[in-house]
């Protein structure tokens, strides 16, 4: 009994395999346009039983080494794929060793600039502002005297390093 269960499963398993095989072929190839084929072929087997032999032992003889050169071709192409793969990760991988710490310095090195920029400028903009003149948006230099008077400084002539004194604003509020 456990021989026929192993056996009608077997058989189950065989006619799953053939009915999905049946299936991939049909979309592939249409049975109508199959049907058309064998017609042809049994056609010309019993009308031209001679040509039909001569063509059916080429293909014969000659499908086992075509279809070893196709599966060489297909995996010579499959390994030089993969080496070409590998050969690439290899060297991104190298590649990277470098890549790594020279970005770090980078972004080291950019750090000590940025902080070196933004201290100088608010080190500069604290002496700016602790300067007993200013310079306003015409370019004039403003002062204050002992007084509280507001002093504004303008280039004589608009050009040269002389200056003159343009006005006198009495008691500048701040």
């Amino acid at each position: 009994m456990a021989v026929n269960d192993i056996s009608s499963s077997a058989r189950a398993r065989a006619n799953e395999w053939l009915a999905y095989s049946q299936r991939h072929v049909d979309r592939v190839v249409s049975p109508p346009t199959r049907q058309k084929a064998y017609d042809w072929v049994y056609d010309l087997s019993t009308e031209r039983p001679v040509l039909f032999s001569f063509v059916a032992f080429q293909v014969t003889l000659s499908l086992a080494p075509l279809l070893l050169f196709a599966g060489f071709a297909a995996t010579t192409i499959a390994v030089s794929l993969i080496s070409a793969v590998l050969f690439s990760l290899f060297w991104i991988g190298v590649a990277t060793l470098f890549l790594v710490p020279t970005l770090c310095l980078a972004f080291t090195i950019s750090t000590l600039l940025w902080a070196w920029a933004v201290a100088t400028f608010f080190t500069l903009r604290w002496v700016y502002q602790r300067l007993p003149f200013s310079v306003d948006r015409d370019g004039r230099i403003v002062t204050h005297d002992s007084g509280g008077k507001k002093i504004i400084f303008a280039k004589k002539d608009g050009t040269g390093s002389e200056f003159d004194v343009k006005a006198e604003v009495v008691e500048a509020k701040e």
